[in-house]
């Protein structure tokens, strides 16, 4: 059986309103540090067979989670974006190769710990997010892999939230991709 349907509709309502109270957190982070509004679309969640490839998605930074939630957000970038965040925390583009990439994983960092704590206030709990893995290039098929049976189960669903500005500068996806075995204690 799917564990997607294990889930009664109360719990993935629950899963989905937590995925958005985190992307809102977010959100904000990514607002002050682009001083500039930064709006999200409603969250949709689908099973693993559902998880699209689009192909906008260049750069990624993923988190495991550990705690009262368990899983992975992934906050992913198009290549537009990656430069725009690289140039705001740099203070210019085209910086040397690591700086950029520490900026970036920061800039995961950020966001991942935002959604984290997001959740956790909201249940009241903890959870701790792993250091980030930064992904340069084809990020939604390294997720594909990181995920893979090979490593470990793959999450049965994903809850997609897009982040993004008026002005078209700033994109970015943000995912949660809970422990469904765990996440039924979520409440």
């Amino acid at each position: 059986m799917n564990a997607i349907h294990s889930l009664s509709e109360e719990e993935l309502d629950r899963l989905r309103e937590l995925s958005h109270i985190g992307a809102s957190w977010a959100a904000n982070a990514l607002a002050r540090l682009a001083d500039r509004t930064i709006l999200t679309r409603v969250p949709v969640l689908h099973g693993p067979e559902r998880f699209r490839q689009r192909g906008d998605w260049e750069t990624g930074i993923f988190c495991d989670i550990e705690g009262d939630l368990c899983g992975v957000i992934a906050i992913f970038l198009s290549g537009p974006t990656r430069e725009a965040v690289v140039d705001l925390l740099c203070g210019a583009p085209d910086p040397p190769r690591e700086i950029a990439a520490s900026a970036l994983s920061e800039f995961g960092n950020i966001l991942a710990s935002q959604t984290a704590s997001a959740i956790a206030n909201t249940l009241g709990g903890r959870i701790l997010p792993s250091i980030p893995e930064l992904v340069l290039s084809d990020a939604e098929a390294a997720l594909l892999a990181r995920l893979s049976p090979r490593h470990r189960p793959p999450p049965p669903l994903y809850i997609e939230s897009e982040l993004f500005d008026r002005q078209g500068r700033f994109r970015a996806l943000h995912v949660v991709l809970p422990d469904v075995e765990k996440a039924a204690a979520v409440r």
